[in-house]
C-alpha cells in the first residue's frame, strides 16, 4: 500500500515521502532531479532508492533536497550554479550528502538556489545569486552551505524563482 504523507513539486517533477519514509518521484528527469540514477523521465511515481529514513522533501526548478531524519541533508539534480551544495557544479542523479552535519531542520529549494534553517537557528543558503537571492550580500554563486547574518531566530523559510522569503520567531518577515 503506498501511503503518501509529503509532496513537494517543483517546475516539472514531483517527490512524495510516503508512510514507511520511502522516497518517490516522477516527472521530467533532464538533470537527474527524480534521484533514481538516471535522466530518463518517469511517468508513475518511482521508488528512488531502498532507504526508509526520509523526513522531509522540497523540489526546485531542477533540483530536488531531502533531510533524512538523522538530521542530515541530501540533494540532487541540476547543479551549473552550485544549487546542490556539494562544492561543485556537476549534476547528481542519486542523493548526495551535502556535507557531515546532522542537525539540519528544514530546507527550501528555488527554482536554481536553496535555502535552509539548522537546529540551532540559523540561517543557510546556497546557489545560483544572481540576483542576491541567497542573502549574504553579494551577487556571486554559492557552492556550498553559507551562513547568512548572524542571527539564530529563525523560523520558516520559502524559496523562490530569484527571491527568498523567511520569518523569524518573532513573527517577523524577511525578503529578499
Amino acid at each position: 500500500n503506498w501511503n503518501p504523507i509529503l509532496i513537494a513539486t517543483g517546475q516539472e517533477h514531483t517527490l512524495v515521502i510516503d508512510s514507511e519514509r520511502n522516497l518517490w518521484a516522477w516527472g521530467n528527469n533532464i538533470h537527474g532531479q527524480l534521484g533514481e540514477g538516471t535522466t530518463v523521465k518517469r511517468e508513475v511515481p518511482t521508488l528512488i532508492n531502498s532507504e526508509s529514513n526520509w523526513h522531509s522533501i522540497s523540489a526546485g526548478g531542477y533540483h530536488s533536497l531531502a533531510l533524512k531524519t538523522n538530521g542530515t541533508l541530501w540533494s540532487w539534480g541540476y547543479n551549473a550554479g552550485g544549487n546542490l551544495g556539494d562544492g561543485t557544479t556537476t549534476d547528481r542523479e542519486i542523493p548526495t550528502q551535502i556535507g557531515t552535519g546532522s542537525d539540519w531542520k528544514m530546507i527550501s529549494a528555488g527554482s536554481s538556489h536553496s535555502l535552509a534553517i539548522k537546529s540551532d537557528g540559523t540561517l543557510w543558503a546556497w546557489g545560483w545569486n544572481y540576483y542576491g537571492q541567497v542573502g549574504d550580500g553579494t551577487v556571486t554563486n554559492k557552492k556550498i552551505p553559507t551562513k547568512i547574518g548572524s542571527s539564530s531566530d529563525w523560523k520558516i523559510i520559502s524559496a523562490g524563482g530569484v527571491q527568498s522569503f523567511a520569518i523569524k520567531n518573532n513573527g517577523t518577515l524577511w525578503t529578499w
